[in-house]
């Protein structure tokens, strides 16, 4: 095989996966890990993937959390389409976990008028809907990220292990057919499986430019969901794949 035709491959790989160690990929391709190094460097400098220690990454893959800041900057429009959506899935009386984000602070403003009880491991939602005269709401307790404004640690997971809940709204940073819902944080990763855990029912709240990135740890598949809610301009033919893989989208 021609080195351009290994690389070639080995960007396959790495796109497929997400990560790969060297050793994985010197083994997978029958070369030397001194081969595999200069691999990754060579498709790096072409802009192709990103160079980590001890392997490489796609480049659509997210290796921590992205500020609040920067995350409720963009997309506005769409994260308001999407939240009037998932506001139809909302009765009265229905205790809902919000999960920390952008999108689900756009849903929490829409929940102000209504009697419902939210939990919500995020200080930015729990302040919004303080001020409603009808919704009540929760936060988990824990340490508080300074990056997402949110609790993480295992006295938020002890306070949903207590919860029963008719609904969860999750939301991401990365998704995709691949990798499912995934995250960047191992924190965060324990609140939204627990969150999962706890509830009837389960959705997602995902823009479409967050779709075909990955992190390094899966929360769930898509077909564990039972509801996706994206915006309009959400491709014709990732809804066919993904329903073909079990999967409930809705674009709004």
């Amino acid at each position: 095989m021609l080195p351009v035709e290994r690389r070639e491959h080995i960007l396959a790989y790495v796109e497929e996966k997400g990560c790969a160690n060297i050793e994985e990929m010197a083994s997978k391709f029958d070369v030397s890990q001194m081969t595999i190094r200069r691999d990754i460097r060579t498709l790096e400098q072409e802009d192709k993937l990103r160079v980590t220690y001890g392997g490489a990454v796609s480049k659509s893959f997210l290796m921590e959390d992205i500020p609040y800041e920067k995350k409720n900057a963009v997309n506005i429009e769409e994260k308001k389409s999407i939240a009037s959506e998932a506001f139809k899935h909302i009765r009265e009386g229905q205790i809902v976990l919000l999960d920390a984000g952008t999108s689900t602070m756009a849903l929490a403003k829409m929940l102000m008028r209504l009697r419902v009880t939210v939990i919500t491991p995020d200080l930015k939602i729990a302040l919004q809907l303080s001020d409603s005269t009808t919704a009540k709401v929760y936060t988990t307790g824990g340490l508080v990220s300074s990056i997402t404004k949110a609790h993480t640690d295992v006295a938020a997971l002890s306070f949903l292990d207590s919860i029963n809940a008719d609904v969860v709204f999750l939301a991401t940073n990365s998704w995709s057919l691949e990798h499912g819902v995934t995250t960047a944080s191992t924190d965060h990763y324990y609140i939204r499986r627990k969150m999962l855990e706890r509830a009837t029912r389960k959705i997602l709240l995902a823009d479409s430019s967050k779709y075909g990135a990955s992190s390094m740890k899966t929360i769930c598949q898509l077909d564990e969901l039972d509801t996706i809610i994206t915006d309009s301009r959400f491709h014709d033919e990732n809804i066919t794949a993904i329903e073909e893989a079990g999967g409930q989208l809705i674009r709004a």
